[in-house]
C-alpha cells in the first residue's frame, strides 16, 4: 500500500504539470534501514512532494484530519500511516508507542519536528518528540530540507493556487541514532542540516538577525 500511495502521489503531481527536484539522493540510507525523516513543513503539498518523490517506502506521524481527506488520505490510512490528535495527550503517548514499534519492524517514518505548519515559510522551532522516537528505537534521523511548496498551496488554501513549480527537496546526510536522554544533539543537528538548504527568506528569525 505505500507503493501505492508513492505512485498516485506521484503521478498527481506530474499530471498536474509539477515539477520537482530531488538534491541528494546519494545520502539516503540503504532501502532496508529503518530511519526517521525530518523535513520542514510548510504546506500541504509537502506530503504528496515526499510521497512521490522520495524513493524510499515511508510512512508518516500525521494529524488524524489528513487521513481522512479523500484519496490520498484513505490510501494513508489503509497503509497504517499513524495518526495523532495533537491536543489529545493519551493520543500523543500512544503515537509515541506506534512509532517506535513501527521502526523497530523496520518502517521508516516520515515527521515533521515543527510539529504543524509555517504559515509564511519560516522554518519553526523543532520539537523533542521526533528524536526520542528515534533515540527509543535506535535508528538513525535523515534531515531534509523542502523549498518552494508554501508559495503554491500556503496554509489555509484547499488547493493549489498555481502549478507547484521548481520544488527541491534536499536530502541530508543521515545523523546517528541519538543515545536516549540526550536528543538535543541530534535535534540541533538535524534543524542545522535543514536550514543549511533554505533560500534566505525560508530562515527562521533567529538565523537571519
Amino acid at each position: 500500500m505505500d507503493r501505492v500511495v508513492q505512485l498516485w502521489a506521484r503521478a498527481t503531481m506530474e499530471f498536474c504539470g509539477a515539477s520537482v527536484e530531488v538534491i541528494g539522493k546519494e545520502n539516503l540510507p540503504p532501502a532496508d534501514e529503518a530511519v526517521m525523516y525530518t523535513p520542514n513543513h510548510c504546506s500541504f503539498l509537502d506530503i504528496f512532494i515526499l510521497s512521490g518523490y522520495l524513493p524510499r517506502p515511508t510512512k508518516y506521524i500525521s494529524k488524524i484530519e489528513i487521513l481522512r481527506i479523500p484519496l490520498i488520505g484513505w490510501a494513508m490510512g489503509f497503509a497504517r500511516h499513524i495518526a495523532i490528535r495533537r491536543m489529545d495527550r493519551k493520543s500523543q503517548l500512544k503515537t509515541l508507542r506506534d512509532a517506535i514499534e513501527t521502526l523497530k519492524d523496520g518502517n521508516s517514518l516520515v515527521t515533521f519536528p515543527e510539529g504543524t505548519r509555517s504559515k509564511d515559510g519560516k522554518l519553526l522551532d523543532f520539537k523533542k518528540g521526533p528524536f526520542t522516537m528515534a533515540a527509543r528505537a535506535g535508528v538513525r534521523v535523515v534531515p531534509v530540507t523542502i523549498v518552494g511548496t508554501h508559495l503554491f498551496q500556503p496554509p489555509g488554501a484547499f488547493v493549489p493556487l498555481a502549478v507547484p513549480r521548481g520544488i527541491r527537496v534536499i536530502i541530508h546526510p543521515a545523523i546517528d541514532a541519538p543515545p536516549e536522554k540526550q536528543e538535543d544533539a541530534a535535534l540541533q543537528a538535524a534543524k542545522a542540516a535543514v536550514v543549511s538548504a533554505l533560500p534566505p527568506s525560508m530562515l527562521p528569525l533567529e538565523t537571519k538577525a
